[in-house]
């Protein structure tokens, strides 16, 4: 088993009290007792405690105002689907925007599940007092429908949550769209695409990566495209210009 007091990389909580105890006495006499408190239970009890007194300033914040929008988006971690939730409000004349946490949505997709989790995780953080005047989704139909979806459902309860397709989301459909009509650039991600299926192949790998070894190449993998990531486009492309 690793000696901790000998790794090179002890984690970036250990780290960090390493660092404050080289400046603050007080501190190293107590981090360097048998029992410092520094176990991974400790860790997560700290990590969740910051993040309730986060989400309570927050909430604080928004009491002011009385109205704050929402921007949620899915994302899968593993076998989880999560949801992060965000809020959107004003603090004096500032437009601020907060991450409140993640809500595990595993259990079902729909519309109507989805709705209610958010009710319910803002239930939670107390804000449930007050109203949504903005929503913000990707243009997935479960969210951006305008019947069935999660939109007009947050509008039946808050009738001037006024929903916006999220920009990030809008400028990636016009990327996409771009290399699928530029020819230059849709040639340059069909071969990319190419490269990826052909060394996907086990044993053509495995070849790849003994060559990657003898010319001393760093070793980074090309990836499967994807319409709704562009980062992988990015990685891909920095992938070939350093390594093919």
């Amino acid at each position: 088993m690793m000696n901790l007091k000998l790794s090179s990389n002890k984690g970036n909580f250990k780290e960090t009290c390493d660092l404050l105890a080289k400046n603050c006495p007080e501190f190293e006499e107590k981090y360097s007792n048998l029992t410092n408190f520094t176990s991974h239970l400790i860790q997560d009890e700290l990590v969740n405690l910051s993040a309730e007194s986060i989400r309570s300033k927050i909430t604080k914040e928004i009491k002011c105002n009385k109205v704050f929008g929402i921007m949620i988006d899915e994302a899968r971690c593993f076998k989880e689907e999560q949801m992060s939730v965000c809020v959107r409000y004003t603090v004096g004349l500032n437009v601020v925007e907060r991450f409140l946490g993640f809500v595990d949505v595993s259990e079902n997709q729909n519309a109507d599940s989805l709705c209610a989790k958010i009710f319910e995780f803002l239930t939670e953080n107390q804000l449930d007092k007050y109203h949504i005047v903005a929503q913000s989704y990707d243009g997935a139909s479960v969210m951006s429908g305008k019947f069935n979806g999660v939109q007009s459902k947050v509008k039946n309860k808050f009738p001037y949550a006024i929903y916006t397709h999220c920009m990030a989301h809008r400028m990636n459909i016009v990327v996409i769209d771009m290399c699928k009509i530029v020819k230059e650039s849709r040639i340059v991600f069909n071969t990319i695409e190419s490269l990826y299926k052909h060394f996907s192949h086990p044993t053509k790998n495995k070849t790849l990566v003994t060559m990657h070894r003898k010319l001393g190449v760093k070793i980074s993998k090309i990836n499967s495209l994807s319409d709704t990531r562009w980062n992988c486009r990015w990685k891909n492309c920095e992938s070939v210009v350093y390594n093919y």
